[in-house]
């Protein structure tokens, strides 16, 4: 083993050491994903709180790592190849919830449907849009999620985040410059700690119904029974992707085990053996078939980490 193994591997110990959370070598991001596909993360932290993320941010630095931050793995396309440097899971030890009133602070690795499940207890909601919709709050607020032009944007007060030099800071709702499927979150290397939403008073049996209803659409439209990470592209401005998609005769394609849903276009599901280099294939045929029959460029919503540089996808001119 060279002095340099050997000086790196020292300091990965003194991480291990250093924090409550896990600290991974070569950590497969297949179990992490909600596609159930993605090669290794070099060094993968799960940190316990938010003195273990702050020790993790500071070893990152001082060790020169690039840092790519994970929550439920929803949203993303992680290469086979993997992701070098360090993957940071913010996970379910991050789940605090405090309410007051019809304000909630809540931490970044509480899921989206427990924040909703806790608020119907209290006879709190005004994301109904929100029923059935995965991942956690950080990455659910930092993409803006939503449904229906619907959006959790409307109901975020504010946030704290830590960059990844580890300030500290808050950002108002005005600040986080919310937009369709996007925040500056996205942008500024930002980790969210927790946010406040503003909720409203509804009638318990009021919330309850609502809530079958949006889960019975999504069951019904939604290929919930197989791997897969969301819609793949964003909506464009006139019309919504899964129709254009459908329209270009794109429902059904399959590349290996990596196949578009038969039930909604804008879904791409994972059969079984699917990998990384599939999925993205598949993307970048439907993204051609619809620009052949549409004149239309499909923009990616779901993210890429990692190195996908033999697959060209379509981008439009900014």
């Amino acid at each position: 083993m060279s002095l340099k193994n050997q000086k790196f591997n020292k300091s990965i110990e003194v991480l291990t050491k250093s924090i409550r959370g896990e600290v991974l070598l070569d950590e497969l991001m297949s179990r992490h994903t909600s596609f159930k596909i993605g090669g290794p993360a070099e060094i993968f932290v799960k940190p316990y709180d938010t003195d273990d993320l702050m020790t993790t941010l500071r070893w990152a630095k001082n060790n020169k790592m690039p840092i790519f931050v994970v929550g439920n793995g929803t949203n993303i396309i992680v290469s086979d190849s993997g992701i070098e440097g360090v993957v940071i899971k913010i996970s379910d030890t991050f789940s605090n919830m405090i309410f007051d009133r019809n304000d909630v602070l809540v931490q970044a690795g509480v899921s989206l449907q427990k924040l909703l499940e806790e608020g119907m207890r209290r006879n709190l909601c005004g994301m109904e849009f929100a029923w059935g919709i995965p991942g956690a709050i950080g990455g659910s607020i930092a993409m803006n999620a939503g449904s229906n032009s619907r959006f959790l944007s409307t109901r975020v007060k504010y946030v704290n985040v830590v960059d990844y030099n580890g300030s500290i800071f808050k950002l108002n709702h005005d600040e986080l410059r919310f937009d369709y499927r996007y925040s500056r979150i996205q942008d500024e290397n930002l980790i969210l700690l927790d946010a406040l939403f503003e909720l409203e008073s509804k009638d318990f049996k009021e919330i309850e119904k609502e809530r079958e209803t949006s889960i019975i659409i999504r069951r019904e439209k939604q290929p919930i029974n197989y791997p897969c990470a969301g819609s793949v592209f964003k909506n464009p401005p006139t019309t919504y992707a899964g129709r254009v998609l459908d329209e270009a005769g794109c429902k059904g394609l399959r590349i290996g085990d990596a196949q578009i849903s038969e039930l909604h276009a804008n879904f791409i599901i994972n059969l079984g053996n699917a990998t990384a280099h599939d999925i993205v294939s598949l993307i970048r045929d439907a993204q051609a078939r619809v620009y052949k029959v549409k004149d239309l460029i499909l923009e990616l919503e779901i993210k890429l980490a990692g190195n996908f540089r033999d697959i060209r996808l379509m981008e439009k001119k900014k």
